[in-house]
């Protein structure tokens, strides 16, 4: 059986609790909140005694067993929580032996009545050719963390914050999407922040956003791009001058360049053959508010203009791996055309 964290909690909190559970999956935020939704199955008298956090990259599995082979203290049952099996996954190192594994896989398939397993498994697959996968796989409850499409991180934010009696502004939501990266255990992690700035009125503000979420270093490169596409070349050698003075690295930053101009080619060829914003979002797995600033950019320029661009860009990359060259003179000949046209 697969479900999703809501379906985990709902489940829990009407007393459908399974032996053994297994949260796969690479998105922090839903990993958290499975976890967390576990530990209210005991009281805090219980959590003392029989509640168990146990690292698994570097505890041995015998110790697990021991945890899980426990009667109960206070309650009716034990939670076991198991992080970071890696020896579940293909590429994890050789941390435990044969034995110990074979002996968890017997446990697999019969888990103790009066405990509550959960592996918690931050990866996007496990090996699924290993014999313990198979029977966890089998008799486990998999609940569902996997890293949320860029598409759906709008409406699974909007949920949460309205779920906490705030509301957030289209352009307020559109403005953390970018400057988390549409990443969406980055978002989750902003908005205590948020809710915080937004008391006592319960609305979050493109103010709020801009002043209380930090800029990543994508963001900060957007700014550069979004200065050439307003065609504010001295800001954009400004904004790109300050980014070297920090101490960040001309290839990264040349890096993230090439990848804003790629997406205004992509956006602005595939606008061209007719698909709407939410298509093209789509059809390159991008998160729609991104296709949105691409679209509204690329206007300004040809496509002729804004691929010669992309093809200095990449030029450079060649150039910052070869040599050591001015990244300001690669920077300022990249975006001529963009003056000139």
């Amino acid at each position: 059986m697969i479900v999703d964290v809501n379906t985990l909690k709902a489940n829990l909190k009407k007393g459908d609790v399974a032996p053994l559970y297994l949260i796969l999956g690479p998105e922090g935020a839903l990993q958290d909140s499975a976890l967390a939704a576990f530990n209210q199955l005991l009281t805090a008298d219980e959590q003392t005694m029989d509640f168990a956090r146990l690292d698994m990259s570097t505890t041995p599995i015998a110790e697990l067993l021991n945890e899980t082979s426990s009667m109960p203290f206070y309650g009716e049952r034990r939670v076991v929580i198991a992080t970071d099996p890696q020896f579940l996954t293909g590429t994890g190192a050789k941390t435990q032996s044969k034995e110990a594994i074979d002996a968890l896989t017997d446990y697999f398939s019969q888990p103790s009545p009066t405990t509550v397993l959960v592996i918690s498994a931050p990866y996007e697959k496990l090996d699924e050719r290993r014999k313990a996968v198979k029977r966890l796989r089998k008799n486990a409850v998999t609940v569902d963390a996997q890293q949320v499409a860029s598409g759906a991180v709008s409406g699974r934010i909007t949920k949460e914050i309205q779920a906490q009696g705030y509301t957030i502004s289209n352009d307020a939501l559109g403005l953390l999407v970018r400057k988390t990266e549409a990443n969406y255990s980055t978002m989750v992690a902003q908005l205590p922040k948020l809710y915080l700035g937004a008391y006592p009125g319960h609305e979050i503000t493109p103010v709020l956003v801009e002043n209380l979420v930090p800029n990543t270093l994508t963001d900060n490169v957007f700014a550069v791009t979004d200065a050439l596409m307003q065609q504010h070349f001295d800001q954009a050698v400004r904004v790109y001058q300050e980014l070297l003075a920090n101490q960040e690295e001309p290839l990264r930053l040349n890096a993230l360049l090439l990848g804003q101009f790629r997406l205004l080619v992509q956006t602005k060829i595939l606008a061209r053959k007719g698909l709407n914003q939410m298509a093209i979002a789509k059809e390159l797995n991008v998160h729609p508010f991104r296709i949105k600033l691409a679209l509204r950019s690329n206007r300004a320029w040809p496509l002729a203009t804004l691929v010669a661009c992309y093809n200095e860009l990449v030029h450079n990359e060649i150039l910052f791996k070869s040599s050591q060259p001015d990244p300001i003179i690669l920077f300022l000949r990249a975006v001529h055309g963009l003056e000139t046209a």
